[in-house]
């Protein structure tokens, strides 16, 4: 007699807690957030011989995990681990036959993030004689990237801001002082814009704790009075560095400026870009990250020249002081090189994680987010396909841009400017646990 295979789908749910207590909190310290694994099946579809179902997480550290489901007996075909900590874990599920055999397995990694709700479907396959054990795939959605799309996207929309800007974008944020403190910038009519700061307790729900712009455009005549754009924001000694885009018109020069605080409202600017355009292959600069590293500042920007807005280059600047930037001489660092990045790449977001430089950088349609890595801040090497693109996004948006990488406790964050299909511009969030 012959042997079909016919595969036992599960449907499983990993289902986090929002609440507070439970949120990824100081970036360095481990989580305590918590979630649960729902495992439901179709009886109904379900082998003749099936008749227990056995299902375990395993994780270094912890507790093996186990729950039982009789597919006879049971009113319920599901299986509920609950209170189970954030984390990557070891799923294997088991269905055993009247002689506690076991006729189907799978096995898989499942990750459990705060916030989110994920639907998996795990597929069983044939043990044979009950001896075998066969590895297998999951398919998360239509989610080709390790990254997963926040399911309460967008997380901070122009209904957020009192001033009723056309579109909030570009979103920069630190944890300080327990809270997670947003820079973001609001755009109006004609391009012009200013930038707002927001707060948060979890990094996800935020407030608006200031009722007007914490910075806006410079006085008349001056080299960034038409409009100023959130570039990147670190502390220093104390210190709020603001690092901004700065326009005089709409389609002229943009320059990198600096500002300071101490208290990340009130903003001193410095009278003169820290990082100069010119009418050659720097006609416009934008698109800034600075972090520290190794005893010094880098700033990853992106320059092109007047004649393809497009043709986006991304550089590195360094400081000892985070405010006077010397140029690396062989500038630029990285370019377009895979066919998916179109003809530039732009928008670099650089973290210093485990000893190695990560980046996160868009493509120039604004539908493809690229990784890269470097053990020197210089040399980077890119992983070839998109870490994450349209097709990732929960609510499928026409555009994403601006990339914003972080790190909270145990967790990846990226921080993005997403565009809808109604043409909303608005702050979105992916999260992962094994950046690689």
């Amino acid at each position: 007699m012959k042997n079909y295979l016919i595969p036992i789908v599960l449907f499983i749910a990993l289902i986090s807690s929002s609440c507070s207590k439970n949120v990824i909190t100081n970036p360095g310290t481990s989580s305590s957030s918590q979630g649960s694994i729902s495992l439901n099946m179709n009886k109904n579809t379900a082998p003749s011989n099936a008749v227990t179902v056995v299902a375990y997480l395993y994780r270094t550290n912890y507790d093996t995990l186990s729950e039982t489901m009789n597919l006879i007996n049971d009113t319920s075909a599901d299986i509920l681990f609950q209170n189970v900590p954030a984390g990557n874990w070891h799923l294997e599920v088991n269905v055993l036959d009247s002689a506690q055999t076991i006729i189907y397995t799978g096995k898989t990694d499942v990750s459990i993030l705060a916030g989110i709700t994920t639907q998996v479907s795990l597929t069983l396959v044939p043990t044979g004689q009950g001896t075998g054990s066969i590895e297998i795939t999951v398919n998360w959605g239509k989610n080709s990237s390790t990254w997963i799309d926040y399911q309460g996207n967008p997380i901070f929309t122009v209904a957020d801001n009192p001033s009723y800007p056309n579109a909030v974008s570009i979103g920069r944020i630190i944890y300080d002082n327990g809270m997670y403190k947003m820079w973001y910038f609001c755009t109006y009519n004609a391009a012009k814009g200013n930038i707002w700061y927001a707060e948060s307790k979890d990094g996800i729900h935020w407030q608006n704790s200031y009722g007007q712009p914490v910075f806006t455009n410079g006085e008349p005549g001056t080299w960034d009075d038409y409009t100023v754009v959130t570039g990147s924001i670190i502390k220093i000694d104390n210190v709020y560095m603001l690092y901004y885009i700065g326009l005089q018109s709409p389609n002229g020069h943009k320059q990198i400026g600096l500002a300071t605080s101490a208290d990340g409202i009130n903003w001193e600017r410095y009278p003169d870009p820290i990082i100069q355009a010119d009418s050659l292959d720097h006609f416009q600069v934008s698109g800034c990250s600075v972090l520290e590293a190794n005893g010094k500042y880098y700033m990853y920007y992106d320059s092109n020249p007047s004649e393809n807005l497009n043709y986006k280059k991304i550089n590195v600047a360094f400081s000892s002081d985070g405010i006077k930037w010397t140029n690396y001489s062989r500038n630029p660092i990285l370019t377009a090189s895979e066919s998916w990045e179109g003809i530039g790449i732009l928008a670099a977001s650089v973290i210093y994680d485990n000893g190695q430089f990560v980046m996160i950088y868009s493509s120039t349609d604004r539908t493809k987010f690229g990784v890269a890595f470097s053990k020197d801040g210089i040399k980077w090497n890119k992983s070839p396909n998109p870490a994450f693109t349209i097709d990732d996004t929960n609510q499928k948006s026409s555009q994403i841009n601006y990339p914003f990488l972080t790190k909270a406790g145990n967790e990846y964050r990226l921080y993005y400017t997403a565009t809808s299909f109604n043409n909303g511009i608005e702050l979105c969030l992916a999260q992962n646990l094994n950046l690689n």
